[in-house]
């Protein structure tokens, strides 16, 4: 798919060169501005150029710096029609109003939203929102619950210098800033597990009753954001006095991050009630465990991406427009490197309730570099395969239960729709 996007980036840049190139006559302004197309008329004041794209333009003497070629065969040819026919010239028009007078560079500031893929990332929080409900129908005694959002948007911040090669063409260097941060802070994301079972076992002289309980749940939160450099070419078709539509394609150098912190807890409780045979209660035994921490890791990858789309110019005064485009993305990050950590901390209780408790606890952090791994997880329980993502220290051995093990790729494939300001100077 990049291969394709890639040749049909250079042939779109290509025809842009060919066509660029096949006008007979230039007109270069001072402003740095080259019009080219075929010269219709001209007098002491102005001069009308036929532009194969956009139609006529009329420019004023005052603002031109030099024409090739030289106008003096034009100047024959318009006098001995003057004689002939006694008509003004058909082409004496302004250039309708829009973006077409440009000046020689354009800041273009804009924002808007992202809709991706995700690839790999949504493939797995989308197996465990699955993998919850197939654990919730196969457990009868256990109720599993999981609310976790695909990361499906992202915001799109971009700003670009552009350098206005003539009213048809220009090319911009740009910068974004793509992040799922500030859409992420109202998402639930919870996964909850909670379990009970009790029963009475008997024996000779007494009999004990049982009961276990244990409560799990961890809130997991992805953060994804993107820096990408871009090269874009433009071109404008105006449409209007007051708009003109263009299309645009590009390449992108991205630098990507991902963030990953998930909290969790989990407590479980036992606990065997003594009866001798008269029912008379003799004593306990517990065993209690807890723990609680912070999971959490931070990747990097970098790589090249391409986009296109097509927008429209709406012009507010000479220099001021607004813009209004959709574009289409296409980016795979495949190389995440990073490191991790996990904090936690345990308590414990067990004992006979007539000889006295014990009690324990400690904390625990571990520490690791590695890769974003991708595999594929068959649970022997429901049967079926579910997706996995991790920062691990080491490749993950395939086995049965863990097949097609190889990076992670996360993806920024989709559409985007963005409005922003441009300022010519």
């Amino acid at each position: 798919m990049k291969k394709v996007l890639l040749k049909f980036f250079l042939l779109s840049i290509t025809v842009m060169i060919i066509t660029g190139v096949s006008i007979a006559a230039k007109i270069y302004l001072k402003n740095g501005v080259i019009i080219q197309g075929e010269i219709i008329d001209f007098d002491d004041t102005s001069v009308n150029i036929k532009d194969p794209l956009v139609g006529m333009v009329k420019i004023s003497r005052g603002r031109i710096k030099k024409i090739e070629p030289p106008l003096e065969i034009k100047a024959k040819k318009k006098k001995a029609v003057a004689e002939i026919s006694g008509q003004e010239d058909p082409y004496d028009m302004d250039y309708p109003a829009g973006g077409w007078k440009k000046k020689s560079i354009s800041l273009y500031f804009g924002g808007g939203l992202l809709n991706i893929n995700g690839g790999d990332l949504n493939g797995m929080i989308g197996d465990w929102n699955e993998a919850y409900g197939d654990y919730d129908d196969y457990f009868p005694t256990a109720d599993f619950s999981a609310v976790w959002a695909e990361i499906k948007q992202l915001q799109n911040y971009k700003g670009e210098l552009l350098f206005n090669l003539n009213p048809s063409w220009s090319i911009g260097f740009g910068i974004e800033y793509l992040t799922h941060e500030f859409l992420a802070r109202d998402h639930i994301r919870e996964l909850t597990y909670s379990f009970e079972e009790s029963g009475t076992e008997y024996d000779t002289g007494y009999y004990y009753d049982w009961i276990i309980e244990a409560d799990d749940l961890w809130e997991p939160e992805y953060t994804l954001t993107a820096i990408p450099l871009t090269f874009n070419v433009y071109f404008y078709i105006p449409s209007s006095g007051t708009s003109e539509l263009f299309v645009t394609a590009g390449i992108g150098y991205y630098f990507g991050k991902l963030k990953y912190n998930e909290t969790y807890e989990y407590v479980e409780g036992y606990q065997e009630d003594y009866y001798g045979d008269d029912d008379t209660y003799w004593y306990s035994w517990i065993d209690d465990y807890s723990y609680e921490g912070t999971y959490s890791y931070e990747a990097k990858c970098q790589t090249i991406g391409f986009h296109g789309g097509i927008g429209i110019n709406f012009r507010l005064t000479s220099s001021i427009f607004l813009v209004v485009e959709g574009n289409y993305r296409y980016v795979n990050f495949k190389n995440w490197e990073g490191n991790g950590s996990d904090d936690w901390s345990w308590d414990w209780e067990y004992g006979w309730s007539d000889l006295g408790f014990t009690n324990e606890s400690g904390d625990e952090t571990e520490l690791w570099e590695g890769k974003i791994w991708y595999w594929e997880y068959d649970d022997y329980d429901t049967l079926k395969q579910y997706k996995r993502i991790s920062l691990l220290e080491e490749k993950p051995e395939a086995d049965v239960e863990i097949k097609n093990v190889r990076p992670a790729e996360i993806n920024l494939n989709g559409y985007s729709l963005r409005v922003g300001i441009k300022i010519s100077f």
